[in-house]
């Protein structure tokens, strides 16, 4: 008789509405020489595990899986070969899907100890935010104290992390939201606040160093007369083409016809850089997977503290995704087991 624990997960079996996943039981996996057991507590939700659902990402694996990237939690088991944790340490990690799960297996690699200013729920929200906005800030737009940076996506999960990121860094900083009672959270945060509209009328607003773009998209070609010479873009997804967490293939269409063919030829005169990110691709490879997680641990010294916006049991996961995709959302949106 098999006695493993039971491993609830919700599952994406077929593409469509946020109503069509699923949700299953089935044991444990069976804990390697390497791996660590983790008892889920909680488990985050992105804006990529909207668009696996509706059937725009390429990197999913091929149906039926389990989406997510990052959960907390506590440790149910170790291996033999397992040195850095105990049972019933409290931890984060990084899923790289498989992560809407009441319980993960996962290598001992990809777990990282609970940073000791953040509690459990903080916990899942920071790794795919630390990560994204660490590499998009530093890695590649080399964002240094003066620099004047712009974030399109200031409310969200990875938006919320790079404004602290940027301003610790000693940046001046504005913010972007779609919805005029955000901008207190904005300004909370440190950073100038402006809805979209209000800054696209406000023709003073440029020279920035540094601009995170999400929408993709047709928001690039506004956004690319806003950089200063020498300013570097870095788009990090493709938001616009989607409208509230519905599947809805002329809208993806469009927003990828409308996103700007880059000519090397017409930034030489403007003087800037445009970047795409795919976080994931940089975190399959082992040395960056080390060097990134090995931050995390230190986030306290960067002053960096992920916010929760909501949290949704996860049988309420449908309501959770029409949550994070109507642009509700502030702050990060965690499922609870």
């Amino acid at each position: 008789m098999n006695n493993a624990p039971v491993r609830e997960e919700i599952v994406i079996e077929k593409f469509g509405p946020a109503s069509s996943m699923a949700r299953r039981q089935r044991p444990a996996d069976r804990v390697g020489d390497d791996d660590v057991a983790i008892a889920v507590k909680y488990s985050g939700i992105n804006f990529a595990d909207i668009h696996m659902r509706l059937g725009y990402y390429p990197d999913a694996p091929k149906r039926p899986f389990v989406p997510g990237y990052e959960v907390s939690g506590t440790v149910e088991a170790i291996g033999k070969n397992v040195t850095r944790f105990a049972v019933g340490d409290p931890v984060l990690a990084g899923t790289y899907f498989g992560g809407y799960a009441s319980r993960v297996t996962i290598p001992e690699a990809q777990v990282l100890p609970l940073p000791p200013q953040v509690d459990l729920a903080e916990g899942a929200a920071l790794p795919v935010a630390f990560f994204t906005a660490h590499l998009a800030l530093f890695e590649m737009a080399r964002v240094r104290a003066g620099d004047r940076v712009l974030i399109e996506c200031a409310t969200g999960g990875v938006g919320t992390v790079a404004v602290q990121m940027a301003r610790a860094a000693g940046a001046e900083v504005t913010g972007l939201t779609s919805t005029p009672s955000k901008k207190g959270y904005i300004e909370e945060l440190g950073a100038a606040a402006h809805t979209r509209d209000d800054f696209y009328a406000d023709a003073s607003l440029t020279g920035f160093d540094f601009i995170l773009n999400a929408s993709g998209g047709a928001e690039i070609r506004r956004q690319l007369p806003r950089l200063g010479l020498t300013g570097r873009m870095v788009c990090i997804g493709m938001g616009s083409g989607t409208q509230d967490g519905r599947r809805n293939l002329a809208r993806i269409v469009w927003a990828v016809v409308r996103t700007p063919r880059m000519s090397i030829l017409k930034m030489f005169e403007p003087n800037i850089g445009v970047f795409g990110l795919n976080a994931l691709t940089v975190l399959r490879d082992d040395a960056w997977a080390r060097r990134l997680t090995e931050k995390v641990s230190t986030t306290g010294a960067l002053q960096v503290k992920p916010r929760v916006g909501k949290v949704f049991p996860a049988a309420d996961v449908g309501a959770a995704h029409e949550y994070l995709a109507t642009r509700k959302a502030v702050g990060k949106v965690l499922l609870e087991w």
